[in-house]
């Protein structure tokens, strides 16, 4: 489907779309990104709080609404409900090695990315380990109880290896997993998404990680010493009961405000492209939107737009979960690592796709937003729609309990890859473009405004297209099977639309 099936969406990218266009500056949302990085690439949660302090004061300053949304960590293991266990803020970190030579490994402060998220803290003023190296399931059998109060340097996953280790008497892990291409970059590790795995839960091992570079550097010394490396550990990490923040801020409706559209962007991340790009264009499309409104330049739409930033899913989720509204939003989007420079992403700006069975209009109208944008601001990319991709806040497209939620995204390159530094700490702000991020911006501005603003004769226009739509697929169609799911699929966008 295109633009011109649905005519008051060509008009309204015209008009709109250039007063969105003109209230947009991509170097502004370059440096809220590198503000939010700031405080993001900790990965801990007191700085967490600053991040909600600053997209607080820059909504406030935007003259948007804005809201905090306290979710307690803590809760019932095995209740099925997204929760975080605990807090944990990480304060320092160093490694050294003290025999037979003097050297320092790591430190925390000029690299956050050396601390395994949900990592225990050593015993204050450090701990002393030797240091074994074991790369294979094999040598981990071999060594047995040797490793008791020993400290392991692995190229194995962490995440896997937490309960054996721990189990082991192991003191503490270090892992050199490389990333491809980039020996100099420290890989983002985790014990666990949210917390240590439940059937780990008791499992508290100092964690800690190296970039390729710097664990070949330990390991050769490891080995010109013949395996006797004693090192002095020292980690102060502080897990407690505590929040986690998810931050509205509210473009309001004209005529239904207590309707929204919701855009979900995840904060809590280290990374500049993931995700503190997301949550930018984020605040930069709210700064626009209510730019062009005050300035008469645009109609306050109809319904309200809600973006939402905070932890991945557990925050999302919980919001939907807990929050008492009278129904779900109209529709919504995901806004997840955009405005990679060309060469990152190699000219992609993908359009993925809401869940199959939830309504489908929100694509046809964001693939027709996505390509007015890449036209107007020619930032090097070219539009490649795609399928749904189950991530972890793409689910909420879930028709049974929540709305239709395409995703925006520089992640992916021509071969379905993702970008080099994903994860790592070469992840930075150098990696963004001021052009690719105000196209994202653009794109979602107007998707939303339109959406947002649609009144009778725009929905029916849309209703029409998806009909259309639906009856070619039909025609086309030789099963039986797959035809009833068309119907289905097209039922579901029409019963969504006549709200």
């Amino acid at each position: 489907m295109t633009a011109k099936a649905i005519p008051s969406l060509t008009r309204y990218l015209k008009s709109e779309g250039s007063v969105l266009s003109n209230a947009i500056s991509g170097p502004r949302i370059l440096r809220d990104i590198r503000s939010i990085f700031e405080t993001d690439r900790w990965n801990s949660f007191d700085r967490f709080h600053d991040t909600t302090s600053f997209l607080l004061d820059a909504y406030e300053q935007a003259g948007v609404e804005s809201e905090v949304y306290r979710i307690r960590t803590g809760g019932e293991p095995g209740t099925g409900r997204w929760i975080i266990r605990e807090a944990s803020d990480i304060r320092s970190a160093t490694v050294d090695i003290v025999s037979p030579v003097k050297s320092r490994v790591l430190d925390y402060v000029k690299n956050p990315w050396h601390v395994i998220q949900w990592s225990a803290s050593t015993p204050r003023g450090g701990l002393r380990s030797d240091l074994i190296v074991i790369d294979t399931e094999e040598e981990l059998i071999r060594a047995g109880r040797s490793l008791k109060g020993k400290t392991v340097l692995t190229r194995m996953d962490a995440r896997t290896l937490v309960g054996k280790l721990s189990a082991a008497g192991v003191l503490a892990i270090i892992t050199d997993r490389g990333i491809a291409g980039l020996p100099n970059a420290t890989a983002w590790t985790k014990f666990g998404w949210g917390a240590i795995p439940l059937e780990n839960a008791g499992a508290r091992l100092v964690g800690l990680v190296l970039s390729q570079r710097e664990g070949s550097r330990l390991r050769k010394l490891y080995g010109r010493h013949n395996g006797n490396l004693v090192l002095h550990i020292e980690v102060d990490v502080r897990p407690y009961v505590g929040d986690h923040d998810l931050v509205s801020g509210i473009v309001k409706g004209a005529h239904a405000p207590d309707e929204e559209l919701w855009v979900l962007a995840h904060s809590a991340e280290p990374g500049a492209i993931d995700n503190a790009s997301g949550i930018a264009v984020c605040l930069e499309t709210a700064r626009a939107m209510e730019k062009a409104i005050k300035t008469g330049k645009m109609a306050r739409p109809k319904l309200s737009i809600r973006f939402l930033s905070g932890f991945e899913c557990y925050s999302f989720f919980n919001y939907m979960e807990f929050v008492r509204r009278y129904q779900t939003p109209m529709a919504g989007l995901c806004v997840d690592t955009v405005g990679a420079k060309p060469e990152v992403c190699e000219g992609q700006l993908s359009w993925r796709a809401t869940i199959p069975m939830s309504a489908t209009f929100v694509d046809s109208i964001g693939h027709a937003t996505t390509r007015s944008a890449i036209r107007r601001i020619r930032p090097g990319y070219r539009l490649v729609p795609g399928g749904f991709m189950s991530t972890s806040d793409t689910l909420a497209g879930d028709p049974k309990y929540g709305f239709p939620c395409p995703w925006i995204t520089t992640h992916y390159r021509k071969d379905g890859s993702t970008w080099n530094a994903y994860h790592s700490s070469a992840d930075t702000p150098s990696l963004l473009s001021p052009a690719g991020l105000a196209t994202a911006t653009l794109s979602t501005a107007t998707y939303l405004a339109y959406l947002a603003g649609a009144g009778n004769r725009e929905l029916i226009e849309i209703a029409k297209s998806e009909t259309e739509s639906a009856i070619a697929k039909l025609r086309r169609q030789k099963d039986g099977n797959h035809a009833d799911y068309v119907r289905q699929q097209h039922y579901i966008s029409i019963e969504r639309l006549k709200r």
